[in-house]
């Protein structure tokens, strides 16, 4: 077993063969053959992101770690996985497992977009020799560029975080009934700002923020976006489409999202874990879609959904004080453990996972909130804690971002987990939740209710529900394997 490694890391690990030795003063002088023709980062049978041949060619252009020497490679096909060169056989560099730290991709001679890979193949094919390279990690505006570049050479409607025009977006929300008369009295009353915040998403193409839309001549016919909504988790919204003939832009832009996220997530820049969503129950598309996975799916902790009741309330009434005994305060990693005990007999899937855990306990990593902030954007998580004499009957996530981040403003929001929900009042919760509203600058804030039962035993009037449909986005190659095999899509 040999281990190359330089002050950076490691630059290649595996078996070998020692083809020569020479006793040299002090040590030995071996010359070593790697052992393994392929090496492999991924599970038998995935369904692999279609490898692309552009013109012109793209470079691979690097430094070799091992001599130092620099070495460019006209690249034969590329996908958001990985790409392919071909060498001569006398002047071989490459060997299986070689790992290459700092390499630039190079379109045009002039887009550069630095990359770490790895070599995992090396065939003979008629005379020469084909190397395969798979992406270790690139920065997530660079994957966003690159999938760009191969989403559009597989088809030029295809168009992945580029530059939209804002009257032909709005013109497409209107058109396709996405945003409808009562949300657009909502919009209005911070338009400007409203119209700063999509300006920014739309044109500046944000690391917190990825659109997949799908045009021709200009014109919109398909719409997805996500928007980095948790430390590791992603947020899928905005889906829309209207007619075209002869194709089905709603499904070709969510194959676009997942041909995004079938690579993007093996990238350890770009921080993800789990994708979610939220969707009304009554809506066919995410139903047939979402839901069902998760119920073929049958396995919580790979897909979940969770029903919340949605109830807008004002927040021009602080509240009262609560009663005596009855505390309010930041959440401990203690009351995240009782929560757990009591969502796992209910559901045992991933919310919190994906959004309490690492709000009361984040890593050490760069908060989510300084992140947006880099973007130009607002976003903040708390998570408060209500207790009575100790015990743990509720907890509180508190969402704060930019208006209009999400349309239905669900990432301005609150989201009340009752544990104990025979032994919390409304009356109280109501008086806790009125002092956590003054905060928001919004009006009407929304507030989801989990479980849904609670508000359904103690009469509270709600205007609807949503599901909370969260995927493990390690799985994806089994979302990918049911929208192919459910919806006859090509994935």
């Amino acid at each position: 077993s040999v281990l190359l490694a330089d002050r950076e890391g490691i630059l290649f690990f595996g078996p070998c063969r020692i083809l020569r030795r020479q006793d040299l003063f002090g040590g030995q002088d071996l010359v070593l053959a790697p052992i393994q023709e392929s090496i492999t980062h991924f599970e038998s049978g995935e369904l692999a992101n279609p490898p692309q041949i552009l013109l012109p060619t793209p470079m691979a252009v690097f430094r070799h770690p091992l001599s130092a020497r620099n070495v460019r490679f006209e690249i034969t096909e590329i996908s958001t996985r990985g790409f392919s060169v071909r060498e001569r056989p006398e002047a071989g560099v490459l060997f299986p497992g070689l790992i290459i730290p700092k390499l630039e991709l190079v379109f045009a001679g002039t887009l550069k977009l630095a990359c770490s890979v790895q070599v995992v193949s090396r065939n003979w094919v008629d005379g020469r020799i084909h190397c395969h390279c798979q992406f270790l990690d690139m920065i997530l505006s660079a994957y966003r560029q690159l999938n760009q570049i191969v989403a559009r050479a597989a088809d030029a409607r295809n168009c992945i975080a580029t530059e939209v025009d804002m009257d032909d977006l709005w013109e497409f929300f209107f058109d396709t009934g996405f945003i409808y008369p009562k949300k657009y009295g909502l919009i209005q009353s911070h338009g400007e700002e409203f119209r700063e915040t999509y300006r920014k998403l739309y044109q500046e193409l944000p690391e917190v923020g990825a659109h997949f839309t799908f045009q021709e001549n200009g014109r919109i016919y398909g719409h997805v976006a996500m928007v980095r909504a948790y430390d590791k988790a992603w947020l899928i919204h905005h889906h829309a489409s209207r007619p075209m003939e002869g194709r089905r832009p709603g499904f070709v832009v969510l194959k676009q999202m997942m041909h995004y996220m079938n690579d993007m997530h093996r990238l350890p820049s770009a921080r993800i874990d789990h994708v979610m969503c939220f969707y009304r129950p009554e809506n066919k598309f995410p139903a047939r879609v979402f839901g069902g996975f998760a119920e073929a799916c049958g396995d919580p902790q790979v897909c979940s959904e969770d029903l919340f009741s949605y109830l807008p309330h004002t927040n021009l009434s602080l509240g009262k004080g609560l009663p005596e005994g009855w505390q309010l305060a930041e959440a401990q990693p203690v009351d995240v453990w009782n929560l757990r005990r009591f969502y796992a007999r209910r559901s045992g899937g991933l919310l919190l996972d994906a959004i309490v855990s690492p709000a009361v306990a984040p890593e050490a990593a760069e908060a989510l909130s300084t992140i947006f902030q880099r973007c130009g954007f607002h976003r903040n998580v708390r998570v408060l804690a209500l207790k009575r004499n100790n015990t743990l009957h509720a907890l509180f996530v508190l969402d704060e971002s930019d208006i209009g981040l999400n349309l239905s403003e669900l990432l301005n929001s609150v989201k009340i987990l009752v544990v104990r929900p025979a032994e919390t009042p409304w009356p109280v919760l109501a008086q806790a939740l009125g002092q956590l509203l003054a905060t928001y600058r919004i009006g009407r804030v929304p507030v989801l209710f989990y479980p849904h039962s609670y508000v359904e035993e103690n009469g509270i009037p709600f205007e609807k529900c949503y599901q909370l449909w969260i995927f493990d986005i390690h799985h994806v190659h089994r979302f990918l394997e049911y929208v192919q095999r459910r919806f006859h899509l090509r994935i």
